[in-house]
């Protein structure tokens, strides 16, 4: 059996998934391709929550993506008539010496988004349950907060079938030349133009191209219990955060959200990821690194309880930008990932701007092609 599409898209995870939905919005006929289902635990989408936030330094596309991205999950949210946003606000903060949060203010304030300064000293009455340093400062932001990455995307997968979008939970073998891709049920899919948003699997896809560019790294990502009679965690008074370190690692979090607990990880350990093989239990190590930082930050809950893991991958860039570029050896095949540590709020925004490329043949932003070869 054949098909032939317009546009496949091959990645159901956020990426894939908006480029799917506005594909569609333009009239195109559109398949969705994905080896093991919509937000799966393999999957960068996969976990429960993901913050967005506008806070870049001066990364300013980045800034103008989230803002302009936000109001898309809301209209999903109200269209799904499920929750998919908690506004907690966004703080974060960093070593003065970074300037990030003077230069994400100037950011934001640019493109109309709505912010603060907080010195430490305001940062110390206002949040008295995390403690800082003297030479810290941050950036606050009351409209971010946090999505519920797995429940969202699955959401859109299903009003993206209901809107005529056909699905295929299958893995493919990728041809860069642009030709058709056979499925293992015997399916020939073929398309004008196919997009791989293909997250941490890229590199796997695609190793002579990318294996190089893209290194998928573990994340461990942990939920405290909140002892009894400690308050502060929750939200409001708790928003998410998140560390910027002035050494290539950073750290994040979430207040208890649907008593799930306090969620936090540490980006300090870079050991390499396997989506498909990778064991997702957590380690010593991580586990470690999280107690440290945990006891540093937040003494309250220093000997608090795991209530729960997540493992999953972060799928960076070697730059940190995301990729959205065409393949050199075909105009048709189009390679979209390097989001995930930093993406998921970006999914509409990088969804849309897909479909401008491929309908409308607009510029390609030059952070987010391929290095020169």
């Amino acid at each position: 059996m054949s098909s032939r599409f317009d546009v496949a898209v091959i990645g159901a995870g956020v990426f894939g998934c908006w480029s799917a939905y506005w594909l569609r919005k333009a009239g195109l006929r559109v398949v969705l391709v994905d080896a093991y289902g919509p937000a799966n635990s393999r999957s960068s989408s996969g976990g429960e929550s993901r913050i967005t936030r506008m806070a870049y330094g001066d990364d300013e596309i980045y800034s103008r993506w989230a803002l302009n991205s936000l109001p898309a999950w809301l209209d999903l949210e109200r269209r799904s008539g499920h929750k998919l946003f908690h506004q907690t606000g966004v703080l974060t903060f960093s070593d003065d010496s970074t300037q990030w949060a003077q230069k994400s203010i100037a950011v934001i304030r640019r493109i109309g988004g709505e912010c603060e300064y907080l010195s430490v000293d305001e940062l110390a009455k206002r949040f008295p349950q995390v403690r800082f340093k003297q030479n810290e400062s941050a950036v606050f932001e009351p409209r971010s907060g946090a999505l519920l990455s797995r429940h969202a995307v699955q959401l859109l997968v299903e009003e993206l079938i209901r809107d005529g979008v056909e699905y295929r939970q299958a893995s493919i073998s990728p041809n860069p030349d642009g030709t058709a891709i056979t499925i293992p049920s015997g399916e020939t899919i073929s398309a004008a133009a196919y997009v791989y948003a293909c997250g941490p699997w890229l590199p796997k896809l695609f190793p002579d191209l990318l294996a190089s560019y893209i290194r998928p790294v573990r994340a461990e990502v942990f939920f405290l219990g909140i002892p009894a009679g400690i308050r502060g965690f929750d939200p409001p008074q708790m928003p998410t955060w998140i560390f910027m370190g002035n050494e290539n690692w950073d750290a994040y979090g979430m207040p208890n959200l649907a008593g799930r607990g306090f969620k936090l990880a540490v980006d300090l350990i870079q050991q390499p990821a396997d989506p498909d093989t990778m064991d997702r239990q957590s380690t010593t190590p991580y586990v470690k690194q999280m107690r440290d930082f945990v006891c540093e930050r937040f003494p309250q809950l220093a000997t608090a309880p795991i209530v729960e893991t997540r493992v999953c991958q972060y799928e960076n860039t070697l730059t940190h930008n995301y990729l959205v570029d065409r393949h050199p050896e075909s105009e048709s095949v189009w390679l979209v990932g390097g989001g995930s540590g930093h993406g998921f709020k970006n999914g509409p925004a990088i969804g849309a701007y897909v479909t401008d490329l491929i309908t409308k043949n607009v510029p390609l932003e030059a952070a987010m092609r391929l290095p020169a070869r």
